[in-house]
């Protein structure tokens, strides 16, 4: 562990902000089990040895997969033996914000382009409601008897981010924590952001490249927005994980009873 408010970085080469949340502290001291519950980018350039790994020295079970059809046609998970897969869009049903790379590197949509910021900021305030992806993670954290999970988009960080900070307030994680963890992600992805904007410098200006910068960025300000977006709807976490996700006390220590020690 980096530290008690951070998950452990799992050492595959090939993959994209990989990493267990187990060790994360809840606020009535306990722990999340190690090799339960994962987060993570695609799987689309693991090599076999690394299948391998996850599917022995992990055993991870199910994979819920929050990219647009054309992402995961785009870059295809690599999946290992006996693991079921959910692909399961996390998007918001909106036209114009969405957290697919792709659309968001190549866009001429003027927010994304010249507030690229406030763009991300809606993305955030809009994930965590009326979410189908959310709801399935839900269903399979109540229904699949403790089994390995992990929850992953295009690099681990928006989709997958609000999915894991709904994961840790049913579980009873506090909110500092959860946002440590997600902070981490802005370390994980140093190496891969750099690359893939370089693909970029040869036809765009250095302002440019900067705003795109954004896109791969895990801001304090980002997850935040949706906490506070969350509050505004709800009044609390508590209120939101009951009306959103119908989890009321009693499907928590469900949860909790499976994944927590």
């Amino acid at each position: 562990m980096m530290s008690q408010l951070s998950s452990e970085i799992l050492t595959i080469k090939n993959g994209i902000n990989f990493r267990d949340l187990g060790g994360i502290k809840t606020q009535d001291g306990r722990k999340i089990k190690p090799n339960r519950l994962f987060r993570s980018g695609d799987f689309n350039q693991i090599t076999l040895d690394e299948q391998n790994f996850i599917a022995k020295e992990l055993d991870l079970n199910i994979v819920l997969d929050y990219r647009d059809h054309i992402e995961t046609q785009t870059r295809p998970d690599k999946l290992w033996h006996q693991v079921q897969y959910f692909n399961i869009p996390a998007n918001p049903m909106s036209d114009d914000v969405t957290a697919n790379l792709t659309k968001e590197l190549a866009s001429t949509n003027s927010l994304k382009k010249e507030f690229p910021n406030d763009f991300m900021i809606k993305l955030y305030q809009l994930l965590p409601f009326n979410n189908a992806a959310y709801q399935t993670l839900i269903k399979l954290l109540l229904n699949s008897d403790g089994k390995s999970i992990v929850q992953h988009c295009a690099i681990g960080k928006d989709r997958t981010g609000v999915g894991v900070a709904l994961t840790l307030f049913a579980l009873g994680v506090d909110e500092q924590t959860i946002m440590a963890d997600y902070l981490l992600s802005d370390q994980l992805l140093t190496s891969f952001r750099e690359k893939q904007l370089s693909h970029y410098q040869t036809y765009l200006t250095a302002q440019e490249i900067e705003n795109r910068k954004q896109f791969f960025a895990a801001k304090p300000t980002y997850l935040q927005s949706a906490i506070d977006a969350i509050k505004n709807e709800y009044k609390t976490i508590n209120n939101w994980l009951e009306h959103e996700y119908q989890l009321n006390e009693s499907k928590r220590q469900t949860i909790q009873n499976y994944y927590l020690t």
